[in-house]
């Protein structure tokens, strides 16, 4: 059966709006294209216009935020005082060394299987993945075409929700990468914010130590 829906360009920003409002989760440029009958093309011009707008406003709580192909309505980072006054403070339970370890061994060789995390390891890691399972940073990602099929894990697009990532791509290059540094993400943010909750940025906690590692190259030069 044909469909017959038709949308202005003009109408578009505001169901787009309106669909990722209702959502609560992010959705994808081809799910709007779906729903709206219209091309990927006027959805992602549409997208853009409708993200610049919110990022331009500085008395709205809302942002439109892009993970991978897909969208989200969600509220500013700035707003969390005011919504754990709401629904009080919320507080997830700390990850060991070994768990941001292991999230780390996952997020730089994904897809991969539970052996081959342990063999980066050293030691078995199913409680850990477990966790990060429950927590909602990996996910499972079909099974591998070998004896038994062992499940693949990769991050998640909360991983990169949380982490301010919009892609696995924008990960830093693996040897300016520690897991301290990981393991410190959310501690280390807000020391570098004074205290103010910002999104969470790999890239900005990456920054401090590259600007050390060009003061020891000039005191090098110097000496």
């Amino acid at each position: 059966m044909e469909d017959d829906f038709k949308i202005t360009a003009q109408e578009l920003p505001g169901a787009i709006e309106s669909i990722l409002f209702i959502s609560g989760d992010p959705v994808s440029v081809d799910k709007l294209s779906e729903i709206l009958n219209c091309s990927k093309n006027a959805v992602t011009e549409a997208l853009k216009h409708l993200t610049d707008r919110y990022a331009g406003n500085p008395w709205s709580g809302l942002e439109i935020r892009r993970t991978e192909d897909s969208y989200a309505i969600m509220t500013r980072p700035s707003q969390k005082k005011v919504l754990d006054r709401m629904f009080g403070p919320r507080q997830s339970p700390p990850l060991s060394q070994a768990s941001y370890e292991t999230l780390a061994v996952i997020a730089y060789n994904q897809p991969c299987t539970r052996a081959q995390v342990e063999l980066v390891r050293g030691v078995s890691s199913d409680s850990i993945i477990s966790r990060l399972l429950d927590r909602g940073w990996i996910e499972e990602a079909g099974n591998l075409d070998a004896p038994g099929r062992p499940s693949l894990f990769k991050t998640s697009k909360k991983f990169l929700t949380e982490f301010g990532i919009e892609s696995v791509r924008d990960l830093p290059p693996l040897e300016l990468m520690s897991y301290q540094t990981i393991r410190d993400m959310e501690n280390s943010l807000k020391e570098a914010t004074a205290g103010e909750d910002k999104q969470i940025s790999i890239d900005s906690l990456m920054k401090p130590e590259a600007e050390e590692n060009k003061e020891g190259e000039k005191d090098d030069g110097n000496a």
